[in-house]
């Protein structure tokens, strides 16, 4: 899952949002560094993206991907998830996409550590960022974001034709997929918000 989703679903288990975005930064075996709940975040997001993955709409999205995106299609599909997600905001959500990543941006602000990787500063936009992942201009630069970190020459930049073509399949699959991700984050006990890892 790409990061609208993850917010949805910190708001949802009621988790840190900077966890959540934090997960994809920090690597390996957490310490102490961070507070707990940034910590059980970071964990949380760690459960999501493995939950997923190994999800059979997951898996059933990224079959539809032929060369040259084939390669990249864990990434594409959660990007094209997240478009789907933001197209289908008001499925999922009461309150408006605009509303909600307002809210979001405000949350990570606030829950941002001190001592993360990079300055709270680089996420002033993240709020337009997720609103626009309603529209393909955003996918695109979600897109753009994605290739220039990935470390070779790589199609990923090329890719908003793939995914557009293949909306109506990420629409079909997103309700199961968020549905038991839900399920998933209100399984996570209380008690494992820090464990010894």
């Amino acid at each position: 899952m790409n990061l609208l989703a993850h917010l949805l679903l910190a708001e949802r288990s009621e988790t840190s949002f900077a966890g959540q975005i934090l997960g994809d930064e920090i690597k390996g075996r957490l310490d102490d560094r961070f507070q707990p709940p940034v910590r059980h975040g970071i964990r949380l997001h760690r459960a999501i993206d493995g939950h997923s993955d190994a999800h059979d709409g997951h898996r059933r999205l990224r079959n539809l991907f032929e060369a040259p995106h084939r390669r990249y299609a864990g990434i594409l599909v959660d990007i094209g998830l997240d478009h789907a997600l933001a197209r289908h905001w008001a499925d999922f959500h009461t309150d408006s996409l605009a509303s909600f990543a307002r809210h979001a941006q405000r949350r990570v602000m606030a829950e941002w550590p001190s001592n993360a990787p990079f300055s709270r500063l680089r996420l002033r936009g993240l709020g337009n960022v997720l609103e626009g992942y309603r529209n393909p201009q955003g996918i695109q630069r979600a897109l753009n974001s994605v290739a220039a970190r990935l470390r070779r020459d790589n199609p990923v930049a090329d890719a908003l034709p793939a995914i557009q073509a293949r909306q109506q399949a990420f629409a079909e699959e997103l309700d199961l997929l968020i549905d038991d991700l839900t399920k998933l984050v209100a399984r996570i006990d209380q008690s494992a918000r820090d464990p010894e890892q």
